[in-house]
């Protein structure tokens, strides 16, 4: 965009600020990135140097115009906020547009001074308990005010936007939309197994029991480890391995409550995998014991591929969930959620496989990117 604000066609460049290219962020910018089309976008990327970022980088390079990675080194919001004005002084761009409420943050300083539209993709939910002190009810109305000052705000479920207007009531609500999140189905729909089996090193006849995310407390993985926990102690299945395909920062701390538990055989942990599609189908069940999220991916994923899946009912899971063949229980109930695992593992895959095409049309990527291109173009 120009300096006085007038657009100079296509194609539209964007800054994509990205404090954390992981998880679900990651595979929603791989997925909407790839299928926009170049003479209409153009895209350069600014995000912390994780796996994640790495693999994005990789993905991403034939539809990337730059990319820079910061350092961390826990200053990430400050060298996220340099690179960003340096970007901004280097070139012109029509729209930023941050992935995450901690992005929209840094961003929205340098959209003011340098007058260019912020858009901010909120990809979380926000949590009463982050804002208990005083310095939380700081972030709080900072965290207001940058969305306040942001074009749009883009929810990617209406749990999600819901929980955002509840706590911002004030917020405009003109300024709000809901565009739900996708997955390339039909590359999860056509996977061709992985033999996880002999990956892990176990017998053929083992169960597999999936895990697919970060090592921290809204992922709910202690609630799965005291499911496993259970399952051995009652004797629930004479057999089983959890094959966890995550990552995160708290990942010492769940191996050593393994070991403690006396858990170590049961688990096993995978590196870093960019594509999970063939891990998914060589599950027996995918476990998802959440205790929040805005939109997920990995249950449209591993119900593309037909895969039976278990997940809690918390916000925005229940949301994808809801008229499909999953299991869903309570949130914070290992108990529960080892029923509905065992459950999953003695009734088979039948149901899932059935579904899986149904599922591949209501979780198909296509209906987001033209919305998301839609949204670039309103923007600016």
């Amino acid at each position: 965009m120009n300096r006085d604000g007038s657009h100079l066609g296509f194609p539209i460049r964007v800054l994509l600020v990205v404090r954390w290219p992981v998880g679900g962020i990651r595979t929603f910018l791989r997925y909407v990135l790839n299928s926009l089309p170049n003479e209409r976008f153009e895209f350069t990327v600014i995000g912390v140097d994780t796996d994640g970022m790495k693999a994005l980088r990789s993905e991403l390079a034939h539809r990337l115009k730059d990319s820079r990675a910061v350092a961390a080194d826990g200053k990430e919001e400050r060298s996220l906020l340099s690179e960003v004005v340096s970007c901004l002084k280097a070139k012109e761009f029509d729209v930023i547009h941050a992935h995450g409420f901690t992005s929209a943050t840094v961003a929205v300083l340098p959209s003011l001074i340098f007058r260019v539209p912020l858009l901010c993709t909120s990809h979380d939910v926000i949590n009463e308990n982050q804002f208990l002190t005083f310095n939380g009810w700081i972030k709080k109305r900072v965290l207001y005010l940058s969305l306040k000052m942001s074009r749009l705000v883009h929810s990617v479920s209406n749990d999600a936007e819901k929980n955002l207007l509840d706590f911002f009531p004030e917020f405009p609500r003109n300024r709000s939309v809901v565009i739900p999140n996708g997955i390339d189905t039909n590359h999860f729909f056509n996977a061709q197994a992985h033999d996880v089996h002999a990956l892990i090193g176990v017998d053929p006849s083992t169960p597999i029991i999936g895990f697919f995310g970060r090592f921290m407390g809204q992922k709910g993985f202690r609630d799965l480890i005291s499911a496993a926990e259970r399952i051995r102690n009652e004797k629930l299945l004479p057999n089983f391995q959890v094959a966890c395909f995550g990552s995160g920062a708290f990942i010492r701390e769940e191996k050593a409550d393994i070991e403690r538990r006396g858990l170590s055989s049961f688990f096993s942990f995978i590196p870093f995998t960019p594509d999970v599609s063939g891990m998914m189908k060589g599950c027996n069940v995918i476990a998802m014991p959440s205790y929040w999220e805005a939109c997920p991916l990995q249950p449209m994923e591993a119900l593309s591929a037909g895969v039976p899946f278990v997940g809690t009912n918390c916000l925005g899971l229940r949301e994808v969930l809801h008229d499909t063949p999953a299991y869903v229980v309570e949130v914070g109930s290992p108990h529960d959620l080892a029923n509905a695992i065992v459950r999953a593992i003695e009734e088979g895959n039948a149901s899932f496989v059935n579904y899986a095409p149904y599922a591949a049309k209501r979780f198909d990527i296509n209906k987001t990117i033209s919305q998301i291109a839609a949204l670039y173009e309103s923007v600016v």
